[in-house]
């Protein structure tokens, strides 16, 4: 009797269905759980990653695969179960997951290429045949038929064009995209029993004892790393005692950085010791412990997680340390380098070529990596023998895939540590309110470094009231007198000063000039934002409107105020007041090449920046100890985002952004502009007080159900057609109704609502929330709604635990 063997396979589809191949006896042994195969997938090949390897089938007729395309698996069984409940949770296909988590390159598929032949004709054409050549005659080399149809916007194209192909007037052909390979290099090998009786050099005996050394190399390194030059390579090559050899070559990301390492044996102080030996005992016992390292600005938290590290490494295991965006990871890496073993080290971020991470993934899942760095996607890493995890600053948003899939690495991080027995360190000066309740109730260890390293102060925080700064001069200035004086003593001290903008939320927003009162919706306690066009004010959560008030509802004043600065406008006010100071921008805008954000980080180190404005970027752990002045511009811009952590977002934000001050031997001053000074989320920043923070917001989010209480499944959906969307977004909040109802009311439905961002990239977007406390409830309504979404031009992407509701 014959065995046959048969293959799931997940392909990069909006289809959760698994489809099932026959491997044909010549593949059998090369087919393996995390390889691709080639296979046919209706009238054309798709790539697909191999899930489940069956010795039986109860499908009649199976299709063979054609090709199987990796040597080695690009993950294992353990990864799989990681990546699958990932998928589920998220509400992603797999194949799509898979596609997304693996950096195997683009996906190899067929593809139909059309080259016209004839520019003229004696056959009479149709009006679409006519337009159809007309346009494929501007690509005399040919066009993708894919392409042809989104550039044109033609209609039936593979009709019109296999028509004109008949009649000779163009030719299709099938084609397939170019993949990523591996490539290949001169590799140099020394035959040591020919070395006996010959005579060599002292440069010929130096080669030889670099070899010996250093094992076989490329030629190129060899070259490099010995400083022998290629004339003594090929004497001892035609002497037969070195033979060249092909091999892999692997592509690595660089571990150089313009901006200066820190100093190497740093001595921990007591309170380092304290924490560095609970982790330390955790990391005997190869047990799963989450903890919670909570320590302020300056701590030292980088250097306990280079230490756990260190340890990890020594006993022969493995790590992951995740950093929230790519611009942290340059002054990381090069310290990283300093301390660690390069060839066991492997950068993974999306700033890196695909080339370079498919060869490290591969790298990595070998064993030959010990350490990866990098962003968010980085978790995704098979590295066998994982015993740490580092997630540092914890609390940042961006660890918080906001399209496709749409994961938090952070939340993973927990589950990916669990799945491997390992330790993960969440590390923060201002953890999550989530995080912080899972040490609180005692989920997660609780370890705390509340003091600077050598017992440098915290910065001193000053309030600056706006509306005071308003009725002095008539109208609200961008800058308080007091930031004013701040700055101009930095620069007369020869001090760097930072300005912060956040402009996360939306660019003005409404508020009371003489109360400070901010409009919120009754039933969401988010802001409301203002619609000029129509004279209302929304809630982007429930879609409760009220017309735009011409007084306060607080103390009855007439002076509403739209408030909002933009970082060139504030460049632009700041080059008034300082014609003399070299200023510099750091934001979106001025950082999108590539290198550009190091240079200008250089730069500030090097002292040749005094004043830096920047966006939320500039919040994020970097240490330059000549800036003693921070003055945050307007803290009501995320004060007032219409989102339930906005009071937490604001306190974080200030109090990181604070951080960045007084780490040199100067005390740090920071200034925070606002018209609501008494909000408990600067009060509480102002005095370093996040245990008060938390007290007043966990009880804020237990009166509403907000997480950590409950939990939220935010639908967002988008077309291109606005009519339509509103149109099927209010049908769909109906049957959500219905749907709720029949789960017993487990669930609340919230919305939906036009989004804050009504319109992205061409797509126009409402909103609907699902609360509840059970989230298993929340998938299965979350599942029966988009069930019930019948109009395809109207897509629907479900965003599990949300961080952003813009």
């Amino acid at each position: 009797m014959v065995n046959f063997m048969y293959v799931n396979v997940a392909l990069n589809i909006p289809s959760d269905k698994l489809f099932t191949y026959e491997v044909p006896v010549a593949l059998e042994k090369e087919a393996a759980i995390g390889k691709r195969v080639f296979i046919p997938f209706g009238n054309k090949k798709r790539t697909g990653f191999i899930v489940t390897i069956n010795q039986s089938c109860d499908l009649q007729s199976i299709k063979p695969i054609a090709e199987v395309m990796d040597e080695e698996p690009l993950f294992n069984v353990q990864d799989l179960s990681f990546y699958q409940w990932i998928a589920n949770y998220f509400m992603y296909p797999l194949g799509k997951a898979l596609a997304e988590i693996i950096p195997s390159g683009s996906e190899k598929k067929d593809f139909f290429w059309i080259t016209p032949l004839a520019s003229e004709t004696d056959v009479h054409l149709t009006p679409v045949q006519k337009k159809l050549l007309d346009f494929l005659l501007q690509y005399p080399q040919g066009i993708a038929l894919n392409s042809v149809t989104q550039i044109s916007g033609l209609k039936n194209v593979s009709s019109v064009a296999q028509k004109l192909q008949s009649l000779g007037l163009l030719k299709i052909e099938r084609k397939q995209n170019k993949q990523l390979s591996v490539q290949s290099e001169k590799r140099v090998m020394l035959d040591e029993s020919r070395i006996a009786g010959e005579k060599l050099t002292e440069k010929q005996n130096k080669l030889i004892e670099f070899i010996k050394i250093n094992g076989t190399l490329s030629l190129n390194n060899l070259t490099e790393e010995s400083g022998i030059s290629g004339a003594v390579i090929k004497k001892l090559h035609g002497k037969g005692i070195i033979n060249f050899i092909a091999g892999e070559k692997i592509r690595t990301a660089s571990f150089d950085s313009v901006i200066s390492q820190s100093k190497d044996g740093i001595i921990l102080n007591h309170q380092q010791k304290q924490v560095m030996g609970e982790i330390s005992q955790h990391l005997e016992k190869n047990i799963f412990t989450p903890v919670l390292l909570h320590g302020v600005t300056g701590s030292g938290k980088t250097e306990i997680y280079l230490k756990a590290i260190e340890e990890v490494l020594k006993n022969g295991n493995s790590a992951i340390y995740l950093v929230p965006e790519i611009a942290l990871t340059p002054q990381l890496i090069s310290r990283v380098a300093g301390r660690f073993d390069k060839r066991q080290i492997a950068v993974l971020h999306s700033g890196i070529a695909k080339s370079v991470r498919y060869d490290q993934w591969r790298q990595i899942k070998r064993g030959l990596i010990k350490l990866v760095v990098g962003t968010r996607s980085a978790l995704f890493a098979p590295l066998p023998d994982l015993k740490l995890i580092i997630v540092d600053e914890e609390h940042d948003g961006s660890y918080k895939q906001d399209e496709r899939l749409c994961y938090n690495a952070r939340d993973m991080a927990i589950l990916k540590a669990k799945m491997s027995s390992a330790v993960v360190i969440a590390g923060s000066a201002t953890p999550g309110v989530n995080t912080y309740f899972n040490a609180q109730t005692k989920k997660y260890r609780h370890l705390e470094l509340p003091q600077r390293v050598d017992d440098k102060p915290m910065p001193v925080v000053e309030i600056i009231d706006m509306k005071a700064q308003q009725e002095k001069a008539g109208k609200v200035p961008i800058l308080s007198d007091a930031l004013i004086d701040g700055i101009r003593n930095a620069l007369q001290n020869k001090e760097q000063a930072l300005l912060f903008l956040n402009k996360r939320g939306f660019d003005t927003f409404l508020v009371c000039a003489d109360c400070g009162y901010n409009f919120r919706c009754p039933n969401c306690a988010v802001s409301l934002k203002n619609h000029i066009a129509e004279g209302v004010i929304k809630c982007h959560y429930c879609d409760f409107t009220i017309k735009s008030l011409p007084i306060c509802p607080s103390c009855k004043s007439g002076r509403i105020l739209s408030y909002g600065v933009g970082t060139q406008k504030l460049e632009k006010e700041i080059e008034k007041l300082f014609p003399e100071a070299r200023i510099q921008r750091m934001d979106s805008d001025t950082t999108s090449r590539k290198g550009v954000q190091e240079k200008i980080l250089q730069a500030l180190e090097k002292k040749e920046i005094d004043i830096l404005i920047g966006t939320q970027m500039i919040t994020k752990g970097h240490d330059f100890p000549s800036i003693t002045l921070v003055g945050v511009i307007s803290a009501d811009t995320s004060l007032n985002m219409p989102d339930f952590r906005a009071a937490e977002k604001t306190f974080q934000l200030i109090t990181q952004v604070a951080g960045r001050g007084g780490r040199g031997n100067t005390p740090g001053k920071v200034i925070i502009q606002t018209f609501n000074p008494e909000h408990y989320a600067l009060k509480h920043a102002q005095k370093h007080d996040y245990q008060s923070f938390y007290q007043e917001e966990i009880e804020f989010r237990k009166a509403l159900q907000y997480p950590p209480f409950g939990r939220i499944i935010n639908l967002r959906l988008s077309s291109i057609k606005k009519d339509m969307l509103t149109e099927e977004a209010k049908r769909l909040g109906k049957v959500a109704k219905k749907i709720e109802a029949r789960h017993g009311n487990s669930a609340q439905i919230i919305g939906p609502a036009e989004s804050p961002l009504s319109k992205i990239r061409g797509r126009f977007r409402w909103q609907m929330m699902i609360k509840g406390t059970d989230i298993n409830a929340l998938h299965q309504i979350a599942r029966e709604i988009i069930d019930n979404n019948k109009n395809s031009q109207v897509k629907i992407v479900a965003d599990v635990d949300p961080e952003s509701f813009m």
